[in-house]
């Protein structure tokens, strides 16, 4: 892609537009003395025009000033796939020092699935530190949940150095974030009226098959609602305000009655039928084909052939896998403005207790920040728990890796509404209740949308059915994502949870390290302490699994010298977080009991170590990072 670049200048800065670059990508450059930075940026590459280094010149000038400027991203509209991958490669190349972009894997139309590892790589490889992971778009069409990666990724990396907050974290802390699963789906979505679940190939019917096919017929851009007029209809027009549809009452009769369906063809159709909906065309569900709980078609839709049958999971499941750093991740979705965690196939009450506290624990902090409840998977999340879901990624993560993992739904229209149809609290409503919140989103959408959200139900010739009417509430940028107007905002607040989500991480420090003489030895002591929340092991799931690893101890001696006491090499076993601690208020007083430790003192003995020479210290953790330490005999 080729950048071509426009300059303005300013009394106190410079603005630099990358033209080539989407239109949310802009960049700042603030020069570090008014009149000789005019010189030198502005003035300097013209006195060389007269010879015949002048592209040379351009090359070294332009060079530097992608160095120095200020990426600028904009969060007012969402991002299809290059504007995207413009995005994530901006960032890795503005900042090198913190941002390295890879490709989990590339899809069946030959998109590649983003993947960005970002931390301050002057403190130490991505890979040596606690991680925190984070992903969007397992589901196609909720691109809200992308945009809350992106915008989580550029407030990273344009905040160190900014904010005291996130430049400590990124000096200790790995971030890894997968934006985009399902590009493919994801683009299909942001550029036709089609809506889906997760990606745009046929399943699981290789063909369309008969019913009602959802198709933009009036080409306004949308999908909406069609009604259809037909005397035993089992709906009918509110009277208090046409826009809206109610059930029809069991005495009703002699009225104006529809039959409501998506706007669409009807595949197969003969004269007189009686109208079905299509099966979806694109059902397959990204999020119902990872292992744990997986369960074929018959039972769960949209679970494919086998579990990470597909390329999307196959390629999170591989980058997990790759990096055993991952402690906390949270998932991305949209809609309903709420936390879920696991479990998802049973009952919290069956789960350790400690991790459903630390999942509630930690969750209020989204409550704070987001204004979201938190909710169990299975007991207040699901509608049907016989018939439940199964083959998420966050069961998945906890079950099968031992890792907490949150689903955030983002965007809740019901709420901001004042609608009371909305998780947890699902099928609990009457039909009219339902359509009078239904209302209620429609005049929300009258207040603070100008009326842009619902688009008023309009004749429309159709070829096959007559006369039927086309209306409704937008779905896909009202109901389902933010409306642009409201995108910053959603992923704002979202940004605010999840660092504070990332600072929960278990991370090893040196409490103390001395080497004191004994005799013809030395007395080497070190003690290390876990300053995070989490424990070592992470999860009591972890440990159930028998996959939690060991602290590890290790000293590396002068050649002269040598062990008495005390291993080279030594496994510690576990350390608690300050989240373990037994502690609490108590019958009027603050109480702490018994409680596995924090820390571990490890002592060895040595001989032979000539005087001035060092020994060096050091522990380590795939979850909580290593520290390491000198020490002079």
């Amino acid at each position: 892609m080729q950048t071509v670049y426009s300059f303005s200048c300013h009394i106190h800065s410079f603005m630099v537009t990358a033209q080539g670059y989407p239109h949310n990508v802009k960049a700042v450059f603030y020069p570090f003395n008014g009149c000789i930075k005019f010189f030198l940026f502005s003035i300097f590459p013209y006195f060389f025009a007269e010879y015949d280094c002048i592209l040379f010149v351009y090359m070294v000038y332009l060079y530097a000033l992608r160095r120095f400027f200020i990426m600028k991203l904009t969060f007012d509209h969402y991002y299809e796939y290059e504007e995207l991958t413009a995005a994530v490669k901006a960032m890795a190349e503005e900042y090198p020092g913190l941002v390295h972009l890879e490709s989990a894997g590339v899809t069946p139309e030959g998109r590649d699935i983003w993947a960005l590892s970002i931390t301050d790589y002057a403190t130490g490889d991505h890979s040596e530190k606690p991680a925190y992971y984070m992903d969007g778009n397992h589901h196609a069409g909720e691109v809200t949940g992308s945009m809350a990666c992106i915008y989580f990724a550029y407030r990273l990396v344009t905040g160190y150095g900014q904010d005291d907050k996130i430049t400590a974290l990124l000096k200790t802390t790995t971030y890894y974030i997968i934006p985009r699963i399902s590009p493919d789906g994801s683009q299909a979505y942001l550029t036709s009226p089609e809506m889906l679940r997760s990606a745009n190939r046929p399943y699981p019917y290789p063909t369309l098959c008969a019913g009602v096919q959802p198709q933009d017929l009036d080409g306004d851009g949308e999908i909406l609602m069609m009604r259809v007029p037909d005397p035993n209809g089992e709906w009918k027009i509110y009277d208090k305000d046409p826009r809206i549809m109610v059930k029809r009452k069991p005495d009703d009769i002699g009225g104006t009655y529809y039959r409501m369906f998506p706007e669409g063809m009807v595949k197969d159709y003969e004269a007189g039928q009686f109208l079905q909906p299509a099966p979806a065309k694109w059902g397959l569900d990204l999020n119902r084909n990872y292992p744990f709980g997986w369960f074929p078609e018959h039972r769960q839709p949209g679970a494919s052939a086998y579990p990470l049958s597909e390329v999307e999971t196959r390629s999170v499941a591989n980058f997990v896998l790759a990096h055993p750093n991952i402690g906390s991740a949270t998932t991305m979705h949209t809609t309903g403005g709420v936390l879920a965690y696991p479990p998802g196939t049973r009952k919290a009450a069956s789960a350790p207790k400690r991790d459903i506290q630390m999942y509630k624990e930690v969750g209020e902090m989204a409550t704070v920040e987001m204004g979201y409840p938190i909710a169990n998977v299975f007991d207040e999340f699901l509608s049907d728990q016989e018939n439940y879901s199964s083959g998420a990624f966050d069961d998945w993560m906890y079950e099968h890796q031992g890792i907490p993992c949150y689903t955030v739904e983002l965007w809740n229209l019901q709420q901001r509404s004042g609608a009371e149809d909305r998780w947890p609290e699902v099928n609990k409503m009457t039909e009219d209740q339902k359509a009078m919140d239904y209302l209620k989103m429609v005049k929300w959408s009258d207040e603070n949308l100008g009326g842009k959200g619902f688009v008023d139900w309009a004749p429309y010739d159709h070829p096959q059915l007559g006369k039927v009417e086309i209306g409704g509430l937008k779905f896909k940028f009202v109901f389902q994502n933010c409306p642009n107007e409201y995108l910053e905002q959603e992923v704002e607040k979202t940004f605010r949870f999840c660092l504070r989500h990332s600072a929960v991480l278990p991370h090893l420090a040196l409490k103390s390290v001395s080497c004191q003489k004994a005799g013809d030895a030395y007395c080497v002591t070190a003690t290390v302490q876990n300053t995070g929340y989490l424990p070592t092991f992470i999860t009591a799931s972890a440990q159930n699994l028998k996959i939690d690893k060991p602290v590890k101890a290790e000293i590396t001696l002068p050649e002269s010298a040598k062990l008495v006491i005390g291993k080279q090499s030594m496994e510690l076993g576990s350390l608690e977080g300050f989240g373990g601690v037994d502690t609490g208020y108590y019958y009027g007083t603050i109480a702490t009991h018994k409680s596995d430790p924090t820390q571990i003192t490890v002592q060895w003995m040595v001989e032979g170590a000539a005087p001035g020479s060092t020994a060096t210290v050091s522990f380590s953790h795939p979850k909580a990072g290593s520290v390491a330490a000198e020490v002079q005999f």
